[in-house]
């Protein structure tokens, strides 16, 4: 039997009888809801004597980080080594074996595709070609131990291309007046440019003796845009020209019968240009350089040779022939395009010489106006 009054089987608790508050009704402030049982609280003394565990503080947690990369076979090079590597390598390649690839006489492409496993032996390849074709070139920068004697007679020849006319006559006129070359020889040269380089630079006012400034003469391309012109100081008296028609642009063979006792051949050319396809008038102009190597006369030959002694086929034809740039340490010097830095351009405007005369003294000059440097040479007879 359940009492009414109180919980089941047993007596009522003694105490007011609870309060039934209704539903939503909020708990008094600090007090337990009204009609909730009560709550039994720890004695204080039992809290006291009964042991704690110590409080530890918790440790910091880093934050998240990536997750560890799997290490690559073989590992992989820097960026700046390969780029190294590839320059050095890549460059040195193309340039000095470039006959050994069949690439020397057209315009070479390199594409390089380079993984992303295995690419410290490929870096490490490169480089050495590169350390290979550096040695190979280097003798371009130390020069000959046979150059550079001083006495005797000698010549100096300045050429440059003219850039189809567009060089700057005054800029022209202000070399050849402070340098004072004994023959200028200026492929492309034309129009208004030759004929301001002539009121600049040639004084008839002596008549056939006078010997104060230069002699020109030209020899005008089919299509003129390849002329050759030579001026040649009136000191070295009335030299005998003649023009060479047999490659694609003329040349001038110009025979000077006396420097101081000395008679000299100088060569005045200017060879084809290779274009993409079609390299057969290239070949066949560089090709014909060999008869002035011959080294039965004393011959300097000057012009834009296009180029340069990394080809094969310039090699071959100047067998017999010393470049002065080479012979005295200035075979590294870029004369095209005059808008590189010249550590970065190619040599392809020469000065050579044949039977006898060597190189004394070479200088790349600057040219305002042209795409080309000049170059000055101060050839021993």
């Amino acid at each position: 039997m359940t009492d009414r009054n109180g919980p089941p089987g047993g007596p009522r608790p003694p105490g007011p009888p609870p309060r039934w508050s209704p539903p939503g009704t909020p708990p008094p402030p600090g007090g337990r809801p009204p009609g909730s049982p009560p709550t039994r609280r720890l004695d204080a003394s039992i809290a006291r004597d009964e042991p704690r565990a110590p409080v530890r503080e918790p440790a910091p947690v880093a934050p998240p980080g990536p997750p560890p990369r799997r290490p690559r076979r073989g590992g992989r090079p820097s960026t700046g080594a390969l780029v190294t590597a590839a320059v050095l390598g890549l460059g040195a390649a193309v340039v000095t074996f470039s006959d050994l690839l069949g690439i020397d006489d057209r315009t070479p492409a390199v594409l390089a595709a380079l993984g992303d496993r295995g690419l410290r032996p490929t870096a490490v390849t490169l480089g050495l070609v590169g350390l290979l074709g550096l040695a190979m070139v280097a003798p371009r920068a130390v020069g000959s131990s046979e150059a550079g004697a001083t006495g005797g007679p000698e010549l100096t020849v300045f050429t440059a291309s003219a850039y189809v006319g567009r060089a700057d006559p005054d800029a022209l006129a202000q070399i050849v007046r402070t340098r004072n070359p004994d023959v200028v020889v200026l492929p492309e040269a034309r129009g208004r440019l030759r004929d301001s380089l002539q009121q600049a630079i040639v004084d008839e006012s002596g008549g056939e003796e006078g010997t104060s400034g230069y002699r020109v003469f030209a020899a005008d391309a089919s299509s003129d845009d390849s002329p050759m012109t030579v001026f040649v100081r009136r000191e070295l008296g009335r030299p005998t020209v003649r023009p060479d028609r047999d490659t694609e642009f003329p040349s001038l063979i110009v025979d000077l019968a006396d420097v101081d006792g000395r008679a000299v051949r100088v060569v005045a050319t200017h060879p084809q240009s290779p274009k993409p396809g079609d390299t057969n008038a290239w070949r066949r102009d560089v090709a014909a350089l060999s008869r002035w190597c011959t080294g039965e006369r004393p011959t300097i030959v000057a012009g834009d040779l296009n180029a340069t002694l990394d080809h094969a086929e310039l090699r071959d034809a100047i067998d017999g022939c010393t470049d002065a740039a080479e012979d005295v340490g200035e075979g590294l010097i870029g004369t095209w395009p005059s808008a590189v830095p010249r550590v970065l351009g190619v040599q392809i405007d020469h000065v050579l010489a044949a039977g006898g005369p060597r190189a004394r003294e070479v200088e790349v000059l600057d040219v305002e106006g042209s795409d080309h440097r000049g170059v000055l040479a101060r050839v021993g007879l």
